[in-house]
């Protein structure tokens, strides 16, 4: 049995937020008060994280004309990371920001069955259909309005819901493990180096640029369509968030052309995301293992003779606010090559050096494994949930 196909704007009404002169500003900002929500503040769990909300005056929230939040919304964000969304289970107050959007349910489904719907392959594919290419790809809410939803009867909706949510329990415990297992890189890193902003261990501090040589990423123009093709891999800032310490497989290649207009590094460079939407996604890193091309919202770090690869990507991890507290931009983030080499950081000797890489090794065996099962749980519940979107569940 397959179900009934209907549009998302059918079941669900959707709000942006107010673009309008009462948009909040940077100078809008206080330490407390209502939340203001943007696609950083949204996990990859589908939570709000608390620790990443801008807040509004009650004044401010009261002069925005749309975009406040109720309990069992949605907001999925528009730009940048496409898709990521995350559900409102309290009756909190806030409004979005311009990047995301508020899927508000009606009657006609249920809001788990739709949350599961949104985090499917099926939802993937619609959004990779309106991707346009750019640097920081967007939907509208228009676009988002028609997209296809299987529509089940509510009580079958409710029963596919229940059988996912415990598939995704199980797959979420896995994920939990991989990111302990994070914890434990930055626990060791600390313990053999101690913390590099107060640099207790003593160890010489240098700038930035006197152990690497940063590389600015470039876009070669997209009216030149011989600038794409599959010479080489061209990375955008979402390869680089990732929980497995090295880029992810980029979308998008570069041609021989291409090439030349843009940049490109060897295995060992450290890239960051050094532009992007939300000051969060500053600093984030992964370390390439092969030769690779990259935008222009990316810094690569490639290691002198002085500092090794895998000690630099820790070094970086754990001063990720470090370097987002030199963001020149505090509502979107920015870190200029000039600012990010000028920061200085300790570089512990060389012999220190490679007993990291040792552990590094060796952690790096250690997390292959749990990448191994966790995969296999993110398989089965793909499968799951194509069956149970397709009406064989």
């Amino acid at each position: 049995m397959s179900w009934p196909l209907v549009k998302l704007g059918e079941v669900a009404k959707l709000i942006n937020g107010d673009r309008g002169k009462n948009y909040p500003s940077k100078g809008s900002f206080v330490e407390k008060g209502i939340p203001f929500i943007n696609a950083g503040c949204l996990s990859n769990e589908h939570t709000l994280i608390d620790e990443e909300l801008n807040f509004i005056t009650e004044e401010k929230f009261d002069s925005l004309r749309s975009g406040k939040i109720e309990k069992g919304d949605i907001l999925f964000c528009l730009r940048g990371s496409l898709g990521k969304f995350a559900l409102v289970d309290t009756n909190m107050k806030g409004a979005i920001a311009s990047s995301l959007v508020i899927i508000r349910a009606n009657e006609k489904v249920y809001i788990d069955y739709l949350k599961h719907y949104l985090g499917s392959l099926l939802c993937q594919r619609e959004i990779q259909a309106y991707e346009n290419g750019a640097a920081q790809p967007n939907l509208s809410a228009t676009d988002l309005k028609s997209f296809q939803i299987p529509l089940p009867p509510l009580d079958e909706q409710k029963r596919i819901a229940a059988i996912l949510d415990k598939a995704d329990a199980i797959r979420q415990k896995r994920k939990q493990a991989i990111d302990l297992a994070d914890e434990f890189l930055r626990s060791v890193f600390l313990d053999m180096f101690g913390d590099p902003v107060t640099n207790p261990k003593g160890w010489e501090v240098k700038p930035l640029r006197d152990v690497v040589g940063i590389v600015t990423g470039n876009t070669p123009s997209r009216k030149e369509p011989e600038n794409y093709g599959n010479e080489i891999e061209w990375i955008k800032s979402d390869n680089i968030n990732t929980p497995s310490h090295f880029l992810t497989s980029a979308e998008e290649s570069l041609s021989e052309s291409g090439l030349l207009k843009g940049r490109a590094v060897n295995s060992g460079a450290v890239l960051m995301t050094c532009i992007a939407g939300s000051l969060s996604c500053i600093g984030n890193i992964a370390i390439a293992d092969r030769r690779v091309s990259f935008n222009q919202q990316i810094n690569a770090l490639v290691p002198k003779d002085s500092i090794t690869t895998e000690y630099l990507y820790a070094l970086m991890l754990v001063s990720k606010q470090k370097i987002q507290d030199s963001s020149t931009n505090s509502m979107k983030g920015m870190v200029s090559k000039g600012t990010l080499g000028g920061i200085e950081f300790p570089i512990a000797p060389e012999r220190k050096q490679i007993d990291f890489v040792d552990f590094f090794n060796k952690y790096l065996k250690m997390l292959a494994q749990s990448d191994f099962f966790h995969n296999q749980s993110n398989i089965q519940f793909n499968s799951l949930s194509q069956k149970a979107f397709s009406g064989q569940l």
